[in-house]
Parts: C-alpha cells; structure tokens; sequence
C-alpha cells in the first residue's frame, strides 16, 4: 500500500502510497498526507487532520479465547514497556482516563488502549475534546509489533466494550489522522462511522483549529481549543 500505520496514528512508512491507496484515501487524504509530511520536515509548523469515528458497542467483537483484559493503574503499568512515555501516561491518569491491557495465555501485555467518559486533552495537538454521555472516547490503542498478526487487536476492543457496556455507553468515539487508511477501515468493519473531520495547524507558538473554539490559541498560555464531537454528521 506504500502507507503503514498502527493504532491511531502515523507509526512508520514504507514508501509513498500505491495507486490503490490514492484512490481509497480521496483527495482529500491525499493532501493530508502531503502536508503533514511536508509540515514534520518543516520543523516549526505542524500539520494535523483527523477523522472523528463514532464505533458502536455493538458491532465490537467478543473475547477470543485465551485472552483477558484488565485495567492497570500506573503502578501496574509502570511494570511494562509499551508505546508512550511516563509523562504522557501520567497526562492521561491525570484526565481519569483508563488503561485497559489485553493478555494472552502466557500471561504476556500484548497490548493497551485507554478510554474514560472525557473531556480528554489531546497528547498532539492543544485540543480538548467532549463526548456527548452516550459515548465514551478512546484513544492510544497499540498492540505490540510482535502481536499484530494475533488477536490482540480483538481482545483490546472487546474489553473496550465490556468497559463502555459497564458505564452506560453505547458508542466509542475517537481520532483518527484522515489519511491512516487501515485504521479508519478496522473501525468500519465495526460499524464505524465518519462523523467529522478536525483540522490544526501549529506555525511556531501558536495554534489554529478551523473546528475549534477559540480557533486561534497560543501553545505556551496552557487554554486549549475545546470541541465538542457529535454521533451524527456534522
């Protein structure tokens, strides 16, 4: 396909997108791609354009055998090595955010995503995000490279779903950049579906989010854009 990418975001490339992946990306995608390529080389501007997806409860598949999620606190998680920093976990607990953490039958972490019942202040961009109640929002799910092949990836949304079921919420909502292709298709096959777009661009200091409000804020005096995502089309 030219593009690789693992959990919500950009993880690695492998070359620029074949014809077919132009073709399912749109232009809009496409564009997407090639400015945020274009904005990480330019070293003080920054580029971002996600999806919002909306993934029902219901089309989220069920336990495979032999696996079993569990919620980590930090100490617990503290214990294993996984995709982000101490720092940005310790943001996310701070936000009472929820780290769920699959294992297979040798009792191995394969795998986490976090959810909560937000709002979530974004890790890449100054955005602080709000979930309408019937909803939850997840982010970060990332599976072990050694893993992907498994059935991790269906271990981590069936818990996600046994939490969602056990606080009320029928839906998980998430970001996803416009242009990750094999994310947006795994949360369709769930029955997902595209309910906006958001679109931040960063030049030195400051920030403008076409979607947010304020629109415009400055990365170093601590008030985010704030945006309140919907189930339906906007």
């Amino acid at each position: 396909m030219g593009i690789v990418v693992y959990g919500h975001g950009l993880k690695r490339e492998t070359g620029l997108p074949t014809a077919t992946t132009l073709q399912m990306l749109g232009l809009a995608g496409v564009l997407s791609y090639a400015a945020a390529r274009f904005a990480a080389r330019a070293g003080m501007l920054g580029y971002n354009r996600y999806s919002l997806v909306a993934v029902p409860v219901e089309g989220m598949p069920e336990m495979p055998r032999g696996f079993r999620v569990e919620q980590l606190d930090a100490d617990a998680l503290a214990g294993h090595s996984i995709d982000v920093s101490s720092e940005v976990q310790a943001t996310r607990f701070a936000q009472s955010l929820v780290c769920l953490g699959a294992f297979n039958t040798k009792n191995e972490l394969v795998g986490v995503n976090w959810v909560g019942c937000g709002p979530f202040l974004e890790d890449e961009v100054h955005v602080r995000f709000y979930v309408p109640k019937e909803a939850g929002w997840d982010t970060g799910l990332w599976v072990r490279p050694e893993n992907r092949l498994g059935r991790g990836f269906a271990a981590l949304w069936a818990g996600t779903a046994n939490w969602l079921c056990a606080h009320d919420r029928a839906w998980s909502m998430s970001r996803i950049a416009d242009y990750n292709l094999p994310s947006i298709l795994s949360h369709k096959r769930m029955g997902g579906v595209i309910t906006g777009h958001v679109t931040v661009v960063r030049l030195f200091r400051w920030q403008w989010m076409a979607e947010g409000r304020p629109r415009i804020v400055k990365l170093e005096s601590g008030t985010p854009a704030e945006m309140k995502v919907a189930l339906t089309q906007q």
